[in-house]
């Protein structure tokens, strides 16, 4: 659970960099939230990721970021949906709940 948390702060924290500096290379990004990183190793970034995995140009960093930003914007007009679905069901849960009591009341009425 506690692995979670720092995952969420840890990825809070290297979007926050990108986004204010999006020139920044992938390493140059974890140097800022990492410090120095020697060679062979990159500390922290997932284990056994090595500097050679980490090069890339800055076109494809901004395709990528373009990427989730509009999976983001996806992401954020799927769950206002499901929210709108959610809350119709509820009111839809309630009026049969609503229709139940009335049958069962005028069945009582009928019997009487």
């Amino acid at each position: 659970m506690i692995e979670n948390i720092s995952f969420y702060i840890l990825q809070a924290q290297l979007e926050e960099i990108v986004n204010a500096e999006p020139s920044l290379s992938s390493i140059e990004i974890v140097e800022k939230c990492f410090g120095p990183q020697n060679r062979s190793h990159v500390v922290a970034f997932g284990g056994g990721v090595k500097m050679k995995y980490l090069k890339g140009g800055t076109s494809s960093k901004a395709k990528l970021l373009s990427t989730l930003c509009s999976t983001q914007k996806g992401n954020k007009y799927l769950n206002e949906e499901n929210k709108s679905l959610n809350d119709r069901l509820s009111t839809l849960e309630d009026e049969m709940n609503e229709i139940r009591k009335m049958k069962e009341f005028f069945a009582a009425q009928q019997q009487q």
